[in-house]
C-alpha cells in the first residue's frame, strides 16, 4: 500500500440517519470552499471529494 503525508484529520458523528463530518478549515480552503458550497463524492478507484462549481 502506498503511504500519502497526512494533511489533517477529523472526526465523524452520527446524526439520524446519516453522518457528519466537519471539514477543518486548512482542507475547506485548500479545496476552495466557502459557506453554502457543495461537495460531491465521486468514485474514483476509491472515493473523490470535490466541490461542485
Amino acid at each position: 500500500m502506498d503511504r500519502k503525508p497526512i494533511i489533517d484529520v477529523t472526526h465523524v458523528s452520527a446524526r439520524g440517519t446519516s453522518y457528519r463530518i466537519t471539514i477543518p478549515r486548512k482542507i475547506a480552503k485548500r479545496l476552495g470552499l466557502n459557506d453554502g458550497d457543495i461537495l460531491a463524492f465521486f468514485d474514483d478507484d476509491g472515493v473523490k471529494i470535490d466541490k461542485i462549481q
